[in-house]
């Protein structure tokens, strides 16, 4: 690099370091930028704002006086929170308090915790109980002696139950295997008195690893995938209508021989069954019908996807065409079927949701036309956002545009947006600032839920426990600090290995910073990175410098891990800076390629990963490490 290049390369970096101070002291509350720390310790991220009740001792020498209220009739959420509470409150202090179930009978009514409508809790003089939680919502409030724990109608309960004890008493559950519970014999504490609704409705980070139901609970998030049994309160239903649906609700094999007109037409005027035709009465009435079948089946529903198969194309009859021509997008034919069925059932559903994609030609609005109040838009940040800038925010992509634009007309929005390297799943991806920032303006703007695609095909991507749980986080509460929130997964999963781990994650951050413009979207696609979340591994963000420093931090960190569980983590986590050096080839790493393949290979039987990419298999992975050791043995051999 010439003498130039650097000094301009300074100035860069030296513009980033002041911007970034500018704004810190300058920032008002809500638009202050997450500042990176240097702990030497675990902190707790999740501490609540709010007042502070009065001193409660739950426990003392592994006894406790307490017990577990719940109503006559709880719910099965009821039942569930209280002996989830129970379960928790033994680990950390040794004491087993009882649950009990109000009645006549009960004279003791001193040292409670309430959990759910009980008839104490009605009668307490607690003000906000009148509040709507509304599904998911929760209250935690106190009255001298007496604990209440409260929520809204689904999984509000159980919420309010794992908001105590994550943000008052510090409990955490990283990953499916790694919990932090303060070991505490006497457990003293006071709680911040509050009622929470989150800022989105549906919250899912698409993580194969964040599928696990019971991760899924103790972290509040509700992604369909995460099949949380509807008696804990459930998660957010398709019932398997998802996305990308017209395909079953009109299989090819059953209706295009003896009807083509319900399909799609060409540019060449031909009738393919890729696509429907959606302005055909015929095509609308069998969606109606197949639609309410759906809902009669399966009565927990809430949306369903009525939306175009995945690859693009659009019917081109001339009633389609001069619709869409008139309305100025591709929109406006497939919400022609959308509001019809959304229409059909808004009075026997009024809780149902249709959804449909704005997703590549759909994405723009319609001239006129909207959608109803009970159509919910999924807008996609493909070829608008990430799939071309994926290391610049949303807001200066064109999807930024998109989202306020649609936040105006629709009342159900719902965000898409991609968050790895489909090409590399185990690529390092110096993104973490854009997902925080990017839920933030998506909340900003109305949004009513986020999706963060990643790998969702197979445990073992880049950092996938770190990123499930900061997103379940953000989420959750997007003011909450992305670097505070880190340090909290890394101190709390790591252990005694943490402080390397974390100076590996600032490393991966500073090389954003200092490849800025080398990882913006217009540099990688004039630069023969064509689709730039699927960068190469020769990206020079991923340089020799990087791949060096990294290893030293991950070496010094399997030195500290001191048990097998917290050096398992660490070699799992190391997995993407060995990905890096394998893919670069031995001439670029030299004589330690060969202990290379072995300790990815025996790291990724360990964990069980079966997919390198998007639309891999088990066999790419048994591919790729046999072509790494021929290029070994070749090197070998030339030497």
């Amino acid at each position: 690099m010439s003498i130039k290049e650097n000094y301009y390369r300074f100035l860069l970096y030296f513009t980033i370091i002041l911007v970034v101070a500018i704004q810190t002291v300058s920032g008002s509350d809500n638009k202050k930028p997450d500042i990176q720390h240097n702990r030497e310790k675990w902190v707790n991220s999740l501490t609540p704002a709010g007042k502070p009740g009065s001193e409660l001792m739950i426990a003392a020498n592994g006894k406790s006086d307490y017990r577990i209220l719940l109503s006559k009739n709880p719910t099965t959420q009821d039942q569930k929170a209280a002996e989830d509470l129970q379960t928790w409150l033994l680990q950390m202090t040794g004491a087993k308090l009882t649950i009990v179930k109000e009645s006549r009978e009960m004279k003791d009514y001193s040292r409670l915790i309430s959990i759910g409508q009980t008839l104490l809790l009605k009668k307490s003089g607690v003000t906000t109980i009148t509040e709507d939680l509304q599904d998911e919502g929760y209250g935690i409030d106190q009255k001298g002696d007496l604990l209440f724990l409260w929520g809204g109608r689904t999984r509000g309960v159980i919420n309010a139950v794992y908001a105590l004890l994550e943000e008052d008493l510090g409990c955490r559950w990283y990953s499916n295997e790694a919990t932090l519970i303060p070991n505490i014999k006497t457990l003293k504490f006071s709680p911040v008195l509050r009622t929470y609704k989150p800022a989105l409705k549906s919250r899912d980070p698409f993580w194969f690893v964040a599928f696990d139901a019971t991760w899924s609970l103790r972290n509040r998030t509700n992604a369909p995938d995460a099949k949380v049994p509807e008696e804990w309160g459930g998660a957010v239903d398709y019932d398997g209508m998802f996305v990308h649906t017209f395909g079953g609700l009109l299989p090819e094999k059953e209706y295009f021989e003896k009807h083509p007109e319900y399909y799609m037409m060409d540019d060449k005027g031909i009738r393919n069954a890729h696509q429907l035709c959606t302005t055909n009465p015929e095509v609308i009435r069998i969606v109606k019908e197949k639609i309410r079948k759906v809902l009669k089946d399966k009565p927990y529903t809430e949306l369903l996807s009525v939306s175009k198969n995945d690859g693009g194309g659009t019917c081109l009859c001339d009633k389609c065409k001069s619709l869409d021509d008139a309305e100025g997008t591709k929109m406006a034919s497939l919400m022609v079927l959308v509001n019809a069925v959304a229409q059909d059932i808004e009075k026997d559903y009024p809780n149902v949701l249709i959804s449909t994609l704005a997703y590549g030609e759909t994405g723009k609005i319609p001239k006129t036309m909207r959608p109803r109040k009970n159509v919910s838009i999924m807008l996609c940040s493909d070829k608008t956002g990430a799939w071309r800038r994926p290391f610049e925010p949303s807001e200066i992509c064109e999807i930024g545009t998109l989202v306020k634009d649609w936040s105006k007309v629709c009342k159900r929005l719902f965000i898409w947006d991609y968050n790895i390297n489909f090409s590399h799943y185990l690529a390092p991806m110096p993104n973490m600032d854009v997902m925080a920032e990017n839920i933030r303006f998506y909340v900003e703007n109305n949004a009513e839920g986020v999706m963060l695609q990643a790998n969702y095909q197979t445990a073992g991507s880049e950092r996938d426990w770190l990123r499930s749980w900061v997103a379940a986080k953000l989420l959750w509460n997007p003011s909450l600090n992305l670097y505070d929130l880190m340090d909290d997964f890394i101190y709390g999963y790591f252990g005694k290995a943490a402080q390397p781990i974390a100076e590996y994650n600032r490393l991966l951050q500073k090389q954003k910073d200092i490849y800025q413009l080398e990882l913006t979207g217009k540099w990688m696609m004039e630069n023969n990175f064509t689709k730039p979340i699927r960068y190469d591994m020769n990206h020079p963000f991923l340089s020799r410098e990087f791949l060096l420093s990294s290893t030293s931090f991950y070496d010094k960190a399997e030195e500290l891990a001191g048990d097998e569980k917290v050096l398992e983590r660490v070699q799992r986590d190391r997995l993407p800076v060995t990905y890096v050096k394998l893919m670069r080839g031995p001439y670029f790493i030299g004589n330690e390629y060969g202990k290379e393949i072995d300790r990815f290979e025996k790291t990724v039987k360990k964990v069980g990963i079966t997919h390198l990419r998007e639309g891999g298999s088990q066999k790419d992975v048994d591919n790729k490490i046999a072509l790494w050791r021929k290029q070994w043995t070749e090197y070998t051999a030339a030497k």
